[in-house]
């Protein structure tokens, strides 16, 4: 490790409890929809809120902030989350809840575009390594946020649960000041990203619509579905969300050795196949769930997840990569990570109420199908970007960076 990694780790470590304030709904949205009266479609909306900000504005949005300091909008971001997280705890009903979920949602999304930017703008060499890392920032603060807060709902109310984590929050502003000078590479113009990165996002975007909408919808099905406690639905769900670093650690060394930075396709095709092969298992219909008991349903989950964080990691990995195979300059890297904000952001609020509807209208077998369907879109999504960037790589690097209309400085 390079002496750049403390400053990675705590960007990293801000957007873990920024994604802790997803999985925090995941477990408490039991305890709410008794006190609050909300629907499965409702709950499911509630937990995928948090993602409209960045659903609507995340490509506008990392535009703007290429043209403004990293730590800034990070401190921002994470101002707005804290506070937005008391006024939920505060929050008398259900609409004054969605508003809290609607404003923490925007601190989230300058959390998740300035980050990963100031990481990829910090690390140098290890950049594809602390992207990797940086891929793991969703399931490890859906854990965090799931696990604590399904054992803390048998103890406490949800409304004190919430003050928790807004207060952790406002812990890691003072580090945030603190972060050291680095070369930010600010844009001096208006400049959208290359195609290639576009269709990378939708890539990503069918991704977590799959990964977010079963993650989220978890605790819900293992509760009703499986008779689970709300602690133990919260505790495996946690699991299961962090049993995704093990593939994103995989896909980390395989890149370091340069193996998956030859085949970036076969890893994201193995992270999408297996688990959709798996949750067949995880969401059985007809004889088979018959034959299945609740352990081995959240076991298959479990492992279907774990396989799946390859693709994110390689996704965020390939972000540099395939910007400097269209020859344009480091400081898309925020405007880039706004587009992937954009798309994973919809994918995230699309994915659990889309989980929530198709389970209350025909069954929870029928998550099963729908994971496969877009893990075939998703697919789809990622050889579309290889390929653009692939034919942007044929084209002189001068050429191209005449075109872009961008420098950093």
């Amino acid at each position: 490790m390079t002496g750049r990694w403390p400053t990675i780790l705590l960007l990293w470590f801000t957007g873990v409890l920024a994604a802790a304030q997803l999985g925090k709904m995941a477990a408490l949205m039991p305890a709410i929809r008794a006190d609050l009266g909300l629907s499965l479609t409702g709950a499911g909306l509630m937990i995928s809120l948090i993602e409209a900000g960045g659903a609507s504005l995340g490509s506008i949005a990392g535009i703007i902030a290429a043209r403004f300091s990293g730590r800034a909008v990070l401190a921002t971001g994470s101002l707005f989350i804290a506070v937005a997280g008391l006024a939920a705890a505060a929050a008398p009903d259900a609409a004054l809840l969605y508003a809290a979920r609607l404003v923490e949602s925007i601190g989230y999304l300058m959390v998740v575009i300035a980050a990963p930017s100031l990481i990829a703008m910090t690390a140098g060499r290890d950049s594809a390594a602390a992207l990797a890392l940086w891929s793991t920032f969703v399931p490890i603060g859906i854990a965090a946020g799931t696990i604590a807060s399904g054992f803390a709902a048998s103890l406490i109310d949800w409304r004190f649960i919430l003050v928790f984590w807004a207060l952790a929050v406002l812990v890691t502003l003072p580090g945030t000041f603190r972060l050291p000078a680095m070369a930010e590479h600010r844009q001096t113009s208006f400049a959208p990203p290359p195609l290639s990165i576009w269709a990378l996002a939708i890539g990503f975007g069918f991704y977590t619509t799959l990964e977010v909408g079963v993650l989220g919808m978890t605790p819900a099905y293992l509760s009703e579905a499986w008779g689970f406690s709300i602690a133990t639905a919260g505790a495996i769900a946690g699991l299961t969300s962090a049993a995704t670093i093990a593939g994103s650690f995989a896909a980390a060394r395989l890149i370091g050795n340069g193996d998956g930075a030859q085949r970036p396709l076969a890893l994201i095709a193995i992270g999408l196949a297996l688990p959709a092969g798996l949750f067949f298992l995880g969401f059985p219909g007809g004889g088979l769930a018959t034959h299945l008991s609740g352990t081995a349903v959240a076991a298959a989950i479990i492992v279907a997840n774990a396989i799946s964080g390859l693709v994110a990691a390689v996704a965020f990995a390939r972000l540099p990569t395939l910007l400097r195979r269209n020859g344009v300059p480091l400081s898309l890297v925020t405007a880039s990570n706004g587009v992937f904000a954009q798309f994973g952001a919809s994918g995230s609020l699309i994915g659990p109420p889309l989980v929530g509807y198709v389970a209350s209208r025909w069954g929870w077998s029928v998550v099963a199908p729908l994971v496969a369907i877009l893990s075939l879109l998703s697919l789809s999504g990622f050889a579309l970007g290889e390929r653009l960037a692939g034919k942007a790589s044929d084209v002189r690097p001068s050429d191209v960076r005449a075109g872009s209309g961008s420098r950093g400085r």
